[in-house]
């Protein structure tokens, strides 16, 4: 897994196969992360995207 954001890792891109997954801890998780899917794309590049457009609640 790598970071999307260097500062922030709640949010990570994580390539299985083919395809990248959008990974998200949300902020109930507090010190011990707690990824779950919220995407898989055919590029990094479409994971990146999703991850700048999309406002997380």
């Amino acid at each position: 897994m790598s970071p999307f954001k260097s500062e922030d890792r709640t949010e990570l891109i994580e390539q299985d196969g083919n395809e990248f997954i959008v990974m998200r801890s949300p902020d109930s998780a507090e010190h011990d992360p707690d990824y779950e899917e919220v995407g898989r794309f055919a590029t990094r590049v479409q994971a990146e995207q999703f991850l700048e457009t999309t406002d997380f609640v």
